[in-house]
């Protein structure tokens, strides 16, 4: 693994059934109605009817004083359960999500898996010591959005970041 590669593991948990939470989920034209680090969504490209090869250019703001550009193109759809996205631009790689209902927490938790390395050449020389400050900067962005469609989904504006 070179310096700039990224393995990130997020979990959400959404006390919501699955059907709920995959709406908000595949509609990220709205995601910066709901999460707060999302400046803009632009759909590049339709993909089929099932929503392969989908093309959303995506333009990021983080704690850290420094945007990340990137589009994502759906590669794999499985409604309800997965979906894969390969990543071009600021970050060059693959993200995964996953859906499960947990009974026992009457939530569906998400895994987010993102196998990434960095494109911006300021990031690669420096993500041999800033390494721990840019895996502190993606939990927060996560944490965030989960907390954001937690509060989509339940109308609670009390539960922020």
């Amino acid at each position: 693994m070179r310096m700039s590669d990224f393995s990130l593991t997020t979990r959400w948990l959404i006390p919501a059934p699955v059907e709920r939470v995959w709406a908000p989920l595949v509609a990220t034209e709205n995601w910066p109605g709901w999460w707060d680090y999302v400046a803009m969504v632009d759909e590049t490209a339709p993909g089929n009817s099932l929503g392969i090869d989908n093309v959303r250019r995506y333009l990021w703001r983080t704690c850290l004083p420094y945007d990340l550009a990137f589009e994502l193109r759906v590669t794999q759809l499985h409604p309800y359960r997965a979906i894969t996205v390969e990543v071009t631009g600021d970050l060059i790689g693959i993200g995964d999500c996953s859906l499960t209902y947990r009974e026992n927490e009457a939530a569906t938790e998400l895994i987010f898996i993102w196998n990434v390395s960095l494109a911006k050449s300021w990031m690669k020389l420096l993500a041999g010591v800033a390494r721990p400050v840019f895996v502190w900067n993606h939990r927060r962005v996560m944490k965030n959005g989960e907390a954001g469609l937690i509060r989509h989904l339940t109308g609670r504006s009390e539960l922020s970041l």
